[in-house]
């Protein structure tokens, strides 16, 4: 289960792995909705101390959304990109 980053407590993550991932949505131009994903791992991090976890939170900031899989030890933080495209159903409504 993913939860947003900010809600999540250093507790629950000290002494804990974690794979960083970058999802970048891209979004139709009308409807604002996804068209498509495109998802990248970036690194494997370590939670040990507060100072680790502020410098997540920090990193979090600079991303649209950041969510907390603690399960499958994941991270993920959300960019929106709007690439110019739109669902055919949209340029039908246009």
């Amino acid at each position: 289960m993913r939860r947003r980053l900010s809600e999540v407590r250093f507790d629950e993550l000290k002494g804990k792995n974690f794979e960083l991932v970058v999802i970048v949505e891209l979004l139709c131009e009308a409807c604002g909705k996804p068209l498509s994903a495109r998802e990248k791992s970036l690194r494997r991090i370590q939670i040990l101390s507060r100072g680790d976890y502020q410098n997540l939170l920090d990193r979090a900031a600079a991303h649209d959304r950041g969510e907390v899989d603690t399960e499958n030890s994941k991270i993920y933080f959300y960019d929106h990109d709007f690439p110019g495209d739109v669902h055919p159903e949209c340029i039908e409504k246009l």
